[in-house]
C-alpha cells in the first residue's frame, strides 16, 4: 500500500532535481522531525523505484523485489558457508530465516535496507575470515548509498558500531594493542560511517524520528512499530527463530565468537520491542546462529547429496503446492485491494478538493489523482499528530 507514494516521490525528485524539504503534494505539514525523515531519507530508493516501474511496469517491480530478496538469502547462506557451517544448519536456519522475513516484502525502500544490511555483514565477515582489510575500504561506500536510500541505516551504523567494538575488546584480551593498525582502521571506518549517517540529507532527523515513532502515539496505532508478540500468529516463524538462536547462545561463549553473541543478543531485544526491526536482526544473526549450532552439535554427520537433494525435493513441492493454490507466478495489480473504480469515476466527472480517505488508499489515490484532490491523509503520515483525529474520525469515536 506504500508502493505508490513511494513512486510518486520518486518521480517527483526526477522531475524537480531536488529533494523536498516541503510536502510536494501539498497535504501535510512537514517541519518536524518525521515528516523531514520521511521526505529525505528515502530519496534514492524511491528514485530507484520509480525508475525499475517507469521502465518495466508493475511486473518489474515483483521481479526486482524477489530478486532482492533472493540475493539477501543467498548472501546469508554464503555467509553460514564462509564461517564453516555444516550444510544442514546453514540451510534450515536460511530458510527460516527467509519465513520470519515473509510479511515484511513489500515493494518498499525498506528493501534496501535488507540488501545492505546483508552486505554490510558479508564485507565483515569476510575480514574476519580471511583477514583482508580491503573489504573494510568498502563499508563507507556502502553506507554512503544506504544513508540515502532508507532510514534503517541507523540500524545499520549501530549494528556495525557494535561489531567493532566487539571487535577490539577481542583483540586487546588477546594481546593486541588498542593502536594496532587492525584496531585504527576497523574504528575509522566506523567513525567515518556515522559521519556519513548524520551528514545525510535527513540527518540526525532520522535519529529524532525513530525515538519519538517508538514512544510516542504512532506506535500505539500503526502495527509496524508493535511488539512482535501483539501481532501474533504473523509473526509465528520469527518466534521459532527467537527460540533456536535462544538455543544457540551456548556456541558463543567461547572468546572468538563473543562479539557475534552479542551482536544476536543486542539485536535481539531491539526486535522484540518493534515489529519493524525484525528482518534486520534476522538476517544479520541468521548465519552467526547456523554457525553456533553447528559448533555446539559438531557430532552430526549428514551426507552433502543426501541434503542437497532433500532441499531440491521439499522446495519444488512447495513451488507445485503454491502454484496449485494461486499463490506463486502472479503479476500485475490486484484491483480489488484498491479504489480502482473510484478513482475513475473522480477522473471522469472531473472532480476535486479535498478528500477523507482511509490511510491504505491514501497512495493509490495520491499516485493516480492529480494535485487538484487534497488527501487527508497517507502512509506517510508526516505530520504525526494527524493519525489520532483519523482513527477518531474513521470511527467515530471521542478525541482522547
Amino acid at each position: 500500500i506504500d508502493f505508490w507514494w513511494h513512486i510518486a516521490a520518486g518521480k517527483n525528485i526526477l522531475d524537480t532535481g531536488a529533494i523536498p524539504s516541503v510536502d510536494p503534494f501539498g497535504m501535510y505539514d512537514a517541519a518536524n522531525a518525521c515528516g523531514q525523515t520521511v521526505l529525505k531519507s528515502e530519496w534514492l530508493g524511491q528514485v530507484l523505484l520509480y525508475s525499475v516501474y517507469r521502465w518495466f511496469g508493475l511486473d518489474g517491480i515483483i521481479l526486482f523485489r524477489a530478486g532482492i530478496l533472493v540475493l539477501c538469502l543467498a548472501v546469508v547462506y554464503f555467509r553460514c558457508r564462509l564461517a564453516a557451517t555444516a550444510g544442514p544448519f546453514a540451510l534450515i536456519v536460511t530458510a527460516l530465516a527467509g519465513l520470519a522475513i515473509l510479511h515484511h516484502t513489500g515493494e518498499r525502500p525498506q528493501l534496501f535496507s535488507f540488501l545492505f544490511i546483508s552486505l554490510l555483514f558479508l564485507l565483515l565477515d569476510g575480514f574476519i575470515r580471511t583477514g583482508n582489510r580491503w573489504l573494510l575500504y568498502g563499508i563507507p561506500l556502502l553506507m554512503l548509498l544506504w544513508s540515502n536510500t532508507h532510514a534503517g541505516a541507523l540500524m545499520g551504523v549501530a549494528s556495525l558500531g557494535l561489531f567493532g567494538i566487539g571487535y577490539m575488546l577481542e583483540n586487546h584480551r588477546a594481546g593486541v594493542r588498542l593502536a594496532a593498525s587492525a584496531n585504527i582502521l576497523m574504528a575509522a571506518m566506523v567513525a567515518l560511517s556515522c559521519l556519513i549517517f548524520v551528514t545525510a540529507p535527513s540527518g540526525l532527523d532520522t535519529f529524532r524520528c525513530i525515538i519519538f515513532q517508538q514512544s510516542g502515539l504512532v506506535r500505539e496505532i500503526v502495527s509496524e512499530y508493535a511488539s512482535p508478540w501483539s501481532l501474533w500468529p504473523a509473526t509465528l516463524y520469527y518466534w521459532l527463530f527467537i527460540s533456536v538462536a535462544l538455543v544457540s547462545l551456548p556456541g558463543f561463549f567461547d572468546k572468538p565468537f563473543l562479539k557475534q553473541g552479542a551482536l544476536v543478543l543486542t539485536l535481539g531485544i531491539i526486535s522484540a520491542f518493534g515489529y519493524r526491526y525484525i528482518p534486520l536482526f534476522v538476517l544479520v544473526a541468521a548465519p552467526y546462529v547456523a554457525a553456533s549450532l553447528g559448533r555446539m552439535l559438531k557430532g552430526l554427520k549428514f551426507p552433502a547429496a543426501a541434503i542437497h537433494l532433500s532441499v531440491l525435493v521439499v522446495a519444488l513441492a512447495f513451488l507445485g503446492y503454491g502454484f496449485r493454490q494461486g499463490k506463486v507466478f502472479q503479476h500485475g495489480l490486484q484491483e480489488q485491494r484498491f479504489p480502482v473504480g473510484a478513482v475513475a469515476f473522480i477522473k471522469a466527472s472531473n472532480l476535486s478538493g479535498k478528500m477523507f480517505n482511509t490511510m491504505n488508499w491514501g497512495g493509490y489515490l495520491l499516485w493516480n489523482l492529480s494535485g487538484g484532490t487534497k488527501l487527508f491523509i497517507d502512509g506517510r503520515t508526516l505530520d504525526p499528530y494527524r493519525v489520532a483525529p483519523y482513527t477518531n474520525i474513521l470511527w467515530a469515536t471521542r478525541e482522547g
